[in-house]
């Protein structure tokens, strides 16, 4: 009777303590609910964000010149060799061309006739012993004689080769006692005191950049130099290929480490903007609807939908935040908005 009464009372129990069970169950998932989350955060700051384009161009030289061999000729004699600078009217080499060099002191000899025939006929129509027309013959056979002779002149220094202009010989094209064609390069000639920097830049930047526009240009075969410049051209077409429009960049080249053809890394300034809201790259968070951030309010974690201006490397421009705001930046990805947060310094 005694075990009947007892087992009676534990039916008679048991819903209530599976009520109490049920009660502790939800107490203890509630506490594991609002069980703290660790972040780090940071203040938010205005300041101020440079927004610069990056593009790979090439060096060229101010100035790359084909010297032309304008007279023919045989190479005779080589003056300043490639590897080796030189100034502008520097002679560089020598042609021979026996039949300029005879027509020249032809021309000579004529005209040294022509200035004594000319000085005599011109006594002797001083003292009347001549008529006015033997001593204007004299002077336009002078006249004449002076033309033939600086043609004849001109045609024979070209058989010396000159510098254009300060700069170094790159490359020799003929060999001592080769015969040069006239019209045909004979050195190859590189003012490299200053070089250009020339860089397509897509179409989209075209209303970013104008002449002037500060570059800060490194190269791979140099990665410890970096030369501050600025734009110093920009072409108004577009090129159809790619979509590209050119710009150049001068660099002076003191040192000669600059050559054609070398790889130059172009930063270009395209934005400045002043006493804005500048967050980490890492600290914000894409979902379908857009960019957000969490923000640290009151313990809990706030979710704020933000607008990207605009990037540079790891730093984001946008727009959706206060100053003096607390920005979530270590451990933002582990939230969801209302979260409580254990704000941890580093």
């Amino acid at each position: 009777m005694k075990k009947n009464y007892i087992l009676i009372l534990l039916i008679a129990a048991s819903p209530l303590l599976m009520q109490c069970a049920d009660k502790s169950n939800a107490e203890s998932a509630h506490v594991q609910a609002e069980r703290a989350v660790p972040v780090q955060t940071a203040p938010i700051e205005l300041q101020s964000f440079s927004n610069f384009l990056k593009v790979t161009g090439t060096v060229s030289a101010r100035n790359h010149i084909e010297i032309v061999v304008e007279e023919p000729g045989t190479l005779k004699r080589v003056v300043v060799d490639k590897g080796r600078y030189a100034s502008k009217g520097d002679t560089l080499a020598i042609l021979e061309n026996k039949v300029l060099e005879a027509g020249y002191q032809q021309a000579r000899a004529a005209l040294q006739q022509a200035e004594l025939e000319y000085n005599s006929r011109k006594v002797l129509y001083e003292k009347r012993a001549i008529s006015e027309n033997e001593y204007l013959g004299a002077q336009y056979g002078l006249d004449a004689a002076r033309a033939a002779y600086d043609l004849a002149r001109v045609r024979y220094e070209k058989l010396f080769i000159t510098a254009p202009l300060r700069g170094v010989v790159n490359d020799r094209y003929y060999d001592l006692g080769a015969y040069a064609n006239a019209m045909t390069p004979i050195f190859e000639f590189i003012d490299n005191e200053v070089m250009k920097i020339r860089a397509g830049v897509a179409e989209r930047y075209m209303g970013d950049i104008s002449v002037g526009t500060p570059v800060t240009l490194s190269f791979d075969a140099y990665p410890q130099m970096k030369v501050e410049s600025k734009v110093s051209f920009v072409s108004r077409s577009i090129e159809p290929g790619n979509r590209t429009f050119e710009i150049e960049v001068q660099v002076p080249n003191p040192e000669h480490k600059l050559v054609p053809q070398m790889v130059a890394n172009l930063t270009i300034l395209r934005q400045t903007f002043r006493h804005r809201v500048v967050v980490p790259l890492d600290a914000l968070i894409e979902s379908e609807k857009g960019w957000y951030v969490y923000i640290a309010e009151e313990n809990r974690a706030k979710k704020v939908p933000v607008t990207q201006e605009a990037i540079y490397e790891n730093s984001v421009l946008v727009d959706g935040l206060s100053p003096n705001q607390q920005l979530i930046v270590v451990g933002q990805r582990n939230l969801s908005d209302g979260d409580l947060l254990e704000v941890v310094t580093n």
